[in-house]
C-alpha cells in the first residue's frame, strides 16, 4: 500500500485480526473464535487489491498482469518460502517420523498455494482438531489469498472488455458481478457448512464471498472513506464494527458451524471499519487502531502469521505438554521477535524496491528462492525412500510381526529394530476404500465385494469409520469361510436412516441421514443372511423434529426392523480411543500405553444390547488392550493409526480372531 493510499485503520484490523489468529492457537480457551481473524484478513485483501487493481484501471485504462503479479511475489513470496524452508530443515529434526510424510506432502502443497485443498481433500476439522497438526497448515489460508491473486486481475480485465464491447460503464457491470459471487459464494458456504463442515472451512469457493465483499466494498469507497459520513456516524461505525470483530472472537468457538451464516459478523464488522474511515476523535475506534502498538503489530502481521504456528507445533511436539502460561508467552515473545526480524531484513529489502532487480541482482534471487520450493520435494523423496526400505524390511520378515496373533501363542516376540507399519506410514496405514467409499458429501452408498461371490453366506459389514478398520480382518476371514461379503461404510455415519448424526462436534452431517435411508433400501432389496455393524462410540442424534433421543433406543429398533427383513444382526463393540493423539507417545517410548479404564467410554452399542440380548455382540477390547492397558505395539505392530482407529496392519493380524468370534455370534 503506497503511502497516499494508507489507511491506518486498516493496519490496526490487521493487529486485531492476527493477535486473534495467535491467541486462539496458543491459549483457545481464552479467545475461543480467535479463528474469524482469517475472516478479517480475506475481507481487508479484497478491498486493497481491488483498490490497486482500480486504480490502475483509472490511471492507465489497463491492467499490467506481469507487474501485478511480480509485485504480489515480492510482497509475499519471500517470508513465506523462508518460513517453509526452515521448516522443511527442522522437521526431520524436531518432529516425530510418523509425521514427515504428511508434513512433506504439506510443505510441497503450500509451496504452490494449495493447502487449502489439501486439507479439504483430507477433511481435516481445523475447529476440533484431533490429529497432529503440520507446522505448515496456517498456510491454508495463504493459498486462499493466492489463488484469489491469480484470477482477480483477470475477472476484471473481463467486466472492462464488456464494458467496452457492450458501450456499459465498467463500474456499474463489476458491482454485479462482484455481487453474483458474493451470493453464490456465500449460499454455498451456508450449504457445505452444514453438509461437510471439515471441507467447507478450507475450500476456495465457501470463502471467496469474504473477499468479494472487500472488493464490493472498494468499488464504493475507492480511496477512501466516504467524507460525507459525519464525525458522529463514524464513530458508531467504527466501534460497531470492531464490536463485532471482538464478538465474533470471544463468544464463537469450535462448536460454531463455520463459516456459513456466522462468518458474516466479523467480516461485516470489519467492512464497518473500513466504511468509518478515518474519524478526528481521540474517542473512537480508529484513535484505538492508528495507536502505536496497533500499527506495530499491523505492520508485522503478516510475518507474525507464518512463525507463529510452526513455533508452536515444534514446542507442542519437544515439550509433549500443553501450552501453559510461561510457554505460551515465550511462543508469542519469539513470535513477535521473528516477525519483526523478518519485516524489516526479508519482506521490507524485497518489497521497496523502486525497480525490478538487475541481471546479476535477478540472479542472485534465483539462487536464494528458486530452491526453496524444492526442499518439501527433497524431504519428501526421502522420507519415501525410508518408507520403502522399512517395507521391503517388514515384508522380507513377517514372522517377526505376529501383531494380535502374540498374543495366543507362547512364543516371545523377537526383537526388531522397527516397528510395523514404520511411523513415517502409519497415517496411511488404513484399508484401501477409496473406489468404494462415497464422498462425504455424496450420500449413496458403494460397496466394497470380496470373498467368494457365490458363496453360501451373504454378509455385510455396515457402519462408519469404525466398521471400516475392521475391514483387513473381515476380508480375510470372509476369503477363509467363503463368505460372500459386502462393506458399506461411510466416515462419520453410523446406520441410523432415521438421524441427522454429528461425529465430533454438534453440527449435523445430514447426508447421515440420506446414506441411511439409501442403505436400508440395499438391505431390503438384496436381504443378505448376516449384518456386521460397527460404529463410533462418541456420537449424538437428533430425530427429524430436531429433538434428542437415545441412541441406544434408536439402535434396538434399528435392529428390529432388519431381524423382521429375516437378517441375523451382530454388533460390534467399539474400541477404546485414546482421546489424545498415540503418535507423540509412539515416537519417543517403545513401550507406550495408556490405562484401559482413561479410554473406556460408555458405548451406546453396549447399552443397548443389553436392552436387547436377542443381537449377540462380539467385544475386542482385550485384543486391543489386553490386561488393563491399551499398548501402542502388540506384536511389533502399531495397534492405533490415530485417536481411535487401528492400523489395518494390526486389524489384519486380528483376522483369525475375528472369524472365530464372529462365528460363534451366528451360530
Amino acid at each position: 500500500m503506497s503511502k497516499s493510499n494508507f489507511r491506518p485503520e486498516i493496519q490496526g484490523l490487521r493487529a486485531i485480526a492476527v493477535c486473534s489468529v495467535a491467541l486462539f492457537h496458543v491459549w483457545p480457551w481464552l479467545v475461543p473464535g480467535g479463528y474469524v481473524g482469517v475472516d478479517v484478513f480475506f475481507v481487508i485483501s479484497g478491498f486493497l487489491i481491488t483498490g490497486v487493481l482500480l486504480r490502475e484501471v483509472e490511471d492507465t485504462g489497463r491492467i499490467d498482469l506481469l507487474g501485478f503479479y511480480v509485485r504480489r511475489a515480492r510482497r509475499l513470496l519471500p517470508a513465506a518460502m523462508l518460513v517453509l524452508l526452515l521448516v522443511g530443515l527442522a522437521t526431520p529434526l524436531y518432529l516425530p517420523s510418523a509425521l514427515w510424510r504428511d508434513g512433506t506432502n504439506e510443505l510441497v502443497h503450500s509451496a504452490f498455494q494449495l493447502e487449502n485443498w489439501r486439507l479439504a481433500a483430507k477433511a481435516i476439522d481445523y475447529l476440533a482438531m484431533t490429529s497432529a497438526p503440520s507446522p505448515v497448515q496456517h498456510y491454508w489460508s495463504l493459498s486462499i489469498e493466492e489463488q484469489f491473486y491469480v484470477v482477480w486481475p483477470g475477472l476484471i480485465i473481463g467486466v472492462l472488455w464488456l464494458s467496452r464491447k457492450f458501450r456499459r460503464p465498467w463500474r456499474p457491470l463489476l458491482v454485479a458481478v462482484l455481487g453474483a459471487i458474493f451470493i453464490i459464494s456465500i449460499a454455498a458456504s451456508v450449504w457445505l457448512t452444514l453438509v461437510d463442515p471439515a471441507r467447507a472451512y478450507f475450500v476456495t469457493h465457501t470463502r471467496i464471498w469474504e473477499l468479494a465483499l472487500g472488493a464490493l466494498l472498494c468499488v464504493m469507497v475507492l480511496g477512501s472513506a466516504d467524507t460525507r459520513i459525519g464525525e458522529r456516524a463514524r464513530r458508531l461505525l467504527g466501534f460497531a464494527g470492531v464490536g463485532s470483530i471482538l464478538a465474533a472472537a470471544f463468544l464463537f468457538s469450535t462448536k460454531t458451524p463455520f463459516p456459513g451464516y456466522a462468518a458474516l459478523l466479523p467480516t461485516v464488522g470489519t467492512a464497518l471499519v473500513i466504511v468509518s474511515g478515518q474519524s478526528q476523535s481521540s474517542f473512537s475506534a480508529f484513535a484505538l487502531l492508528k495507536s502505536r502498538p496497533f500499527q506495530f503489530l499491523g505492520d508485522i502481521s503478516y510475518s507474525l502469521y507464518l512463525w507463529h504456528w510452526p513455533i508452536i507445533v515444534f514446542f507442542t511436539q519437544q515439550s509433549g505438554e500443553a501450552i501453559g502460561l510461561w510457554g505460551g508467552l515465550a511462543i508469542l515473545a519469539a513470535s513477535v521477535g521473528l516477525a519483526a526480524i523478518t519485516k524489516v531484513h526479508v519482506e521490507d529489502r524485497f518489497r521497496h524496491r523502486a525497480s525490478l532487480p538487475s541481471r546479476p541482482r535477478l540472479v542472485e534471487w534465483l539462487a536464494v528462492f528458486a530452491p526453496v520450493p524444492l526442499v518439501p520435494l527433497i524431504a519428501f523423496c526421502a522420507v519415501s525412500i525410508e518408507i520403502a526400505r522399512q517395507q521391503a524390511l517388514i515384508s522380507e520378515n513377517p514372522n517377526d510381526y505376529p501383531g494380535a496373533r502374540s498374543l495366543f501363542t507362547n512364543r516371545p516376540v523377537p526383537t526388531v529394530a522397527a516397528y510395523a507399519p514404520s511411523l513415517p506410514t502409519i497415517k496411511q496405514d488404513k484399508p484401501q476404500t477409496d473406489i468404494c467409499r462415497p464422498p462425504r458429501e455424496n450420500g449413496e452408498p458403494v460397496g466394497c465385494q470380496f470373498g467368494d461371490p457365490n458363496g453360501r453366506l451373504k454378509v455385510f459389514l455396515v457402519g462408519d469409520s469404525h466398521a471400516e478398520h475392521w475391514l483387513p480382518a473381515f476380508q480375510v476371514a470372509a476369503s477363509d469361510r467363503g463368505w460372500n461379503a459386502e462393506s458399506f461404510t461411510k466416515p462419520g455415519c453410523p446406520l441410523f436412516p432415521t438421524m441427522i448424526m454429528v461425529s465430533d462436534s454438534d453440527r449435523p452431517f445430514p447426508d447421515c441421514l440420506t446414506w441411511g435411508q439409501h442403505m436400508l433400501r440395499i438391505i431390503q432389496q438384496q436381504r443378505p443372511d448376516i449384518i456386521i455393524f460397527g460404529q463410533r462410540d462418541v456420537l449424538r442424534a437428533y430425530p427429524d423434529d430436531g429433538s434428542q433421543m437415545p441412541v441406544s433406543d434408536t439402535l434396538v429398533q434399528l435392529w428390529r426392523r432388519i431381524e423382521a427383513l429375516g437378517i441375523k444382526v451382530v454388533v460390534i463393540a467399539d474400541t477404546p480411543a485414546w482421546g489424545t493423539n498415540p503418535e507423540r507417545c509412539m515416537a519417543r517410548d517403545r513401550h507406550c500405553s495408556v490405562p484401559y479404564k482413561s479410554v473406556r467410554d460408555r458405548d451406546p452399542v453396549v447399552v443397548a444390547q443389553r436392552l436387547y440380548p436377542h443381537v449377540p455382540l462380539v467385544d475386542f477390547s482385550d485384543i486391543v488392550c489386553p490386561g488393563d492397558v491399551c499398548p501402542a505395539v502388540i506384536g511389533n505392530v502399531f495397534v492405533w493409526r490415530d485417536t481411535d482407529h487401528l492400523t489395518a496392519t494390526y486389524s489384519r493380524s486380528m483376522a483369525d480372531i475375528f472369524g472365530k468370534r464372529i462365528d460363534a455370534a451366528i451360530n
